[in-house]
């Protein structure tokens, strides 16, 4: 697919020489196709030179991309000519009542400043906070990934005794979504002043560290959702670019050292050896592909909405599971509400905590039928107190496995065990495996924990009290909150837990995101989606990928046990999305259900 440039852009003519495929904005316009849109906010002072670089390195897609070009306003660039800029650039005033897909700031020479000394750092820091909110991902190269990460984190940099010059090579640890692919060892250009350390970064939560050395600092880095990336190096430099810098260097006086693993055996007298391109065409093809084209909503004015996430038993049926829902969790930042099930089954013979449950509470209400009958049945008595004992072990055993797994505080499950010891009402009993799932989550995600008791609310006869509901969901739950809800039961006015019926999870998830009109209602389980049969005896079954309410909650009522067909009315009547995702399976998209079956295109 092509780049959207204009035709008489002067990197157009050299990418078209190179058979890249470009296309005008007029011939865009004609596809049904919504491109990528990627704003270039180019610092550098030589912007034709930059713009060829990073335009070949985005064509290596098989994506549309619209490109826009933004200078800055408060600084005029002495080395672009005034007519290049008012011909093909657009400003930071002009684009800043729009979204983009994602969004490129080049380095700058400015290292040597202060921060504050930049001319033009007001200008900088009002598109850095303008880009946490409109932008998707944002990749910040070289002085503009130190200085972004000092505008959010506060990270300092570090400066050189003398430049930082050449091409350096990286071993792969970790390697996530933008090394994907890459092999055991990658070189990468850098010239820079200064540095950032890897200790510095790793010392926030939200912050990712890929590749770095002692020596050079960090190289690449990014939040733990990919919207914003950090490249201290230059993987869109050309072959010749640090030769152009070496010899301004010289010619200007400085005592530049020759580049390091430059040219060839260090003489530059033996040409360049390019040992970065394929690297770094790889690594511009990941960041498009897997942290853009697969993440962005196709509506990108939506790219800020809240979403709802309710993770099923199966989803957390153990320590593992956990790890795989907060990786889903933080992998977009707008997962900011989650809701969740008690564990489910672990393997195709194990038990649901919520069965678990139910059993132990079978065997406490026999506890108190075979109290009265005490002495003749002490035989019974105690067998019944072992049962009730392997139980209550068994569910300790299951919660406590998920916390010392992760490290969480066992506190809260020694609490519900005393309760589970005492109490006798049975929707409280049964209940405590969505309230425990629900803390535990709580503090792995560090979300703040808000009891379904503080947002269900039921009438004295059991039903729903919507109107309550609703209101409490939507003063308890605030817009920059993120929080953890059990599902499946709620509050009467009485105090007492009332339940939904099995599955309920469903609804209490459906309920939070139709009160608060979310932009969609995620339904995460075992399964890829909604089948077009039943996959354990159909071999060629298919996931649906999009369909209408009517459809879901015909079949649901005709017994289908993907999706709580009581759960699907509230976000009828809200027009909220249900999307249903496999845990297991996160980059599948799933099913959409929504208003009307929308015809493919």
């Amino acid at each position: 697919m092509p780049l959207i440039l204009p035709s008489d852009l002067p990197a157009t003519a050299a990418l078209q020489r190179e058979r890249v495929f470009t296309m005008s904005e007029a011939e865009a316009l004609r596809q049904d196709i919504r491109p990528i849109r990627i704003a270039i906010v180019n610092l550098m002072p030589k912007k034709e030179e930059t713009e060829l670089q990073l335009l070949r390195r985005l064509s290596n897609t098989a994506l549309q991309v619209h490109i826009d070009l933004i200078h800055t306003r408060t600084y005029e660039s002495k080395n672009a000519k005034p007519s290049h800029l008012e011909k093909f650039y657009k400003t930071f005033e002009e684009i800043k009542g729009e979204k983009y897909d994602a969004m490129i700031v080049t380095g700058a020479p400015v290292e040597k400043l202060d921060y504050e000394e930049v001319l033009y750092w007001p200008e900088l820091t009002e598109i850095l906070d303008y880009a946490r909110e409109n932008v998707f991902s944002t990749m910040f190269i070289c002085w503009a990934a130190q200085a972004a990460l000092y505008h959010y984190y506060g990270v300092p940099k570090l400066a050189y005794d003398e430049k930082l010059f050449g091409v350096y090579d990286y071993q792969l640890g970790e390697t996530g979504l933008l090394l994907k692919g890459f092999d055991d060892e990658f070189w990468v250009p850098q010239s820079r002043y200064s540095y950032n350390r890897a200790e510095d970064l790793l010392q926030h939560d939200d912050l990712r560290v890929w590749a770095s050395r002692e020596d050079t600092g960090v190289h690449l880095a990014s939040t733990a959702d990919y919207r914003l990336v950090f490249i201290s190096g230059h993987w869109e430099y050309d072959e010749r670019t640090l030769l152009g810098e070496y010899e301004r260097d010289l010619k200007r006086g400085l005592s530049t050292k020759v580049p390091k693993n430059y040219f060839r055996e260090d003489d530059p007298s033996k040409g360049v050896s390019v040992r970065w391109r394929g690297h770094g065409n790889l690594f511009f093809a990941n960041w498009l592909n897997y942290c853009v084209y697969q993440e962005t909503p196709y509506d990108i004015e939506t790219i800020s909405a809240k979403k709802v996430s309710k993770f099923g038993g199966s989803s957390l049926s153990d320590a593992t599971q956990f790890m795989k829902v907060k990786d889903i969790i933080h992998a977009e930042q707008d997962r900011e509400i989650v809701v969740v099930s008690a564990p489910g089954r672990r393997y195709k013979s194990d038990v649901k905590t919520t069965d678990q449950l139910i059993f132990l509470d079978q065997k406490k209400t026999e506890r108190r039928q075979l109290d009265a009958l005490r002495q003749k049945l002490d035989t019974l008595i105690e067998q019944n107190e072992r049962e009730n004992q392997r139980e209550l072990h068994a569910i300790e055993e299951r919660f406590d496995d998920i916390a010392r797994t992760l490290h969480l505080d066992t506190t809260p499950i020694k609490e519900v065990l005393e309760e589970l010891e005492e109490k006798t009402d049975s929707s409280y009993l049964i209940s405590r495996g969505e309230y425990l799932n629900a803390r535990l989550m709580a503090e792995y995600l560090g979300y703040e924990f808000v009891d379904a008791t503080e947002l269900i609310f039921f009438e004295n006869k059991g039903r729903l009290d919507k109107q309550k509901t609703y209101h409490a969901i939507r003063s308890r739950l605030k817009a920059d909150g993120k929080y953890v809800i059990p599902g499946f039961y709620g509050i009467d006015p009485e105090g007492n837990i009332v339940l939904f019926e099995r599955g309920g999870s469903d609804i209490t998830g459906s309920l939070i995101a139709s009160a608060l009109k979310s932009s969609v209602y995620e339904n995460w389980t075992d399964v890829d989606g909604v089948m077009s049969a039943d996959p354990e005896y159909t071999n060629d079954a298919q996931t649906i990928k999009e369909m209408d309410y009517e459809e879901l909650l015909r079949i649901s009522s005709n017994g289908a046990q993907i999706y709580h067909k009581e759960a699907i009315a509230p976000l009828m009547e809200s027009h909220v999305p249900i999307n249903i995702r496999n845990t297991n399976s996160p980059s599948n998209s799933g099913t959409i259900i929504r208003d009307g079956k929308n015809e493919e295109s």
